[in-house]
């Protein structure tokens, strides 16, 4: 295993007196109104900023490389909990990631989620269950890899996407992925994003390979 750090409205009423009524309460100027209204963060989607995220990811990792075509299986996954916690350990220790961006990505894998087909991507793209995957893999793991590269000759393998954490002001993200291909290493880790002109842009990631 190794580490690559890649890397007020102020409404003022008028206080009009007159003999036969009380005087009307005014704001103070000195004392202004707090601001309800929602900042940019809270207009924003979890869930779409998710697939935002999603195809910033896939975009740096495959567009304009030799892969024509990404496979995806349509349910997110991570390891299992105490891989997580070393792996996120371990990536601290290079890039700061914060406790509520950490806690978000936590909440959001505790179950896995079916993936919808609302990538914006600039190659192409299919969702593969895993009951796809596992046909193609039978107990001659070459021969499925055989078959699995006649159906699809464009791909180098099949990609697993966890759900996305953010931080609360929706200024980073935090996104696992797995790639598994036949006479290749199997690799995968977890990306930092940051959100920049209304874009995501992928920065650092702690990566793993077998």
């Amino acid at each position: 295993m190794y580490v690559t750090a890649r890397i007020i409205l102020l409404l003022v009423l008028p206080a009009w007196l007159c003999a036969a009524c009380q005087p009307i309460a005014t704001p103070s100027i000195a004392e202004p109104l707090p601001d309800s209204r929602p900042t940019a963060a809270q207009n924003l989607d979890p869930d779409t900023e998710e697939y935002a995220v999603y195809a910033a990811l896939l975009e740096d990792r495959y567009a304009g490389g030799e892969t024509e075509q990404v496979l995806i299986v349509d349910h997110t996954r991570v390891n299992k909990a105490e891989s997580v916690e070393r792996d996120l350990t371990q990536f601290q220790e290079v890039v700061p990631l914060t406790p509520e961006l950490v806690a978000s990505f936590k909440e959001r894998n505790q179950q896995s989620n079916p993936l919808k087909p609302n990538l914006d991507l600039s190659i192409e793209y299919q969702l593969l269950s895993q009951e796809e995957i596992d046909e193609l893999q039978p107990k001659d793991e070459a021969s499925g890899w055989k078959l699995f590269y006649e159906l699809y000759p464009k791909s180098v393998g099949f990609v697993y996407l966890s759900r996305v954490g953010f931080s609360a002001d929706f200024s980073q993200a935090l996104v696992y992925y797995s790639i598994y291909r036949y006479e290749q290493p199997i690799m995968g880790g977890y990306t930092v994003l940051s959100r920049e002109d209304e874009r995501w842009v992928v920065g650092e990631s702690y990566e793993w390979m077998t």
